[in-house]
């Protein structure tokens, strides 16, 4: 795994056996049995006997270790019972808001269509959205989306589309650049209204939204009560996250990409 996490770190170009077994601590000898499994089975082209080329992607959703996910699921748990909500952990897959784990609601007749697996447009402009979305500059935000598709989910069903203009998404943006948390105005066409905050790597590099859902009809306790408990579960998610950075994996020394996004 670890060898496969740095090829993948290492982007499209060619890589030396030489730089994998020393950057990974590994001995060429095992280096080359693991560069020829992979290149038997195709995720490998070996160019020569020193190059090497992926053909494979590799990544976590949440780029994080399994101790870091158990918290995640302790901190869900504990702010879900504390506060009588489904709370949730959003990653994003490309164009798309993922649901990666969630609690059930305690009260069985709020009902939320987003479960685990679930995924969701980002030209949705919700407070999801907008919360990963102002993390990128928007330049980036320009690159990768077509700036005049996001919209608006209607409140009620049988509402149109309420679609948005490009400086329209800019300003919605820019608004949350500075904030670690936002709330939904108002519930959407069913009747649910999110709270939500991003959590970052100690790069500043976007890992997951975690997320409160509720029904629009009842926020216990103000927004206020969400807002502290969700950035209190931020603030020592960052505190785990700091303390695995050291333990990171080797990064390759050639041909890395810069990060796009989560």
């Amino acid at each position: 795994m670890q060898v496969l996490e740095y090829i993948m770190a290492a982007g499209p170009g060619p890589l030396k056996q030489v730089d994998i077994a020393r950057d990974c601590g590994l001995s060429p000898a095992t280096v080359n049995r693991i560069i020829k499994s992979l290149s038997d089975w195709g995720y490998l082209f070996r160019t020569s006997e020193k190059y090497c080329v992926r053909n494979f992607r590799l990544e976590r959703n949440v780029p994080m270790s399994e101790a870091y996910l158990a918290k995640l699921d302790e901190t869900m748990r504990a702010l879900s019972a504390a506060l009588e909500v489904s709370a949730e952990v959003v990653v994003v897959a490309g164009h798309e808001l993922l649901w990666h784990s969630k609690t059930d609601h305690p009260d069985p007749g709020v009902i939320i269509r987003a479960n685990v697996g679930f995924r969701r447009s980002l030209y949705e402009l919700d407070v999801l959205s907008r919360l990963y979305l102002s993390r990128l500059d928007w330049e980036e935000v320009e690159a990768r989306f077509y700036t005049d598709g996001f919209y608006e989910t209607p409140r009620r069903p049988g509402q149109p589309t309420s679609w948005l203009s490009a400086p329209d998404v800019k300003a919605a943006l820019d608004e949350l650049r500075d904030t670690a948390f936002a709330a939904d105005p108002q519930g959407n066409h069913m009747g649910i209204r999110r709270f939500a905050t991003v959590v970052e790597d100690v790069d500043g590099r976007f890992l997951h939204l975690l997320a409160l859902a509720e029904s629009a009809e009842r926020v216990n306790g103000g927004i206020g009560r969400y807002r502290d408990a969700l950035l209190d579960a931020r603030a020592e998610l960052a505190r785990l996250v700091a303390a695995e950075s050291a333990a990171r994996r080797p990064r390759p020394r050639h041909h890395v990409l810069p990060p796009r996004g989560g």
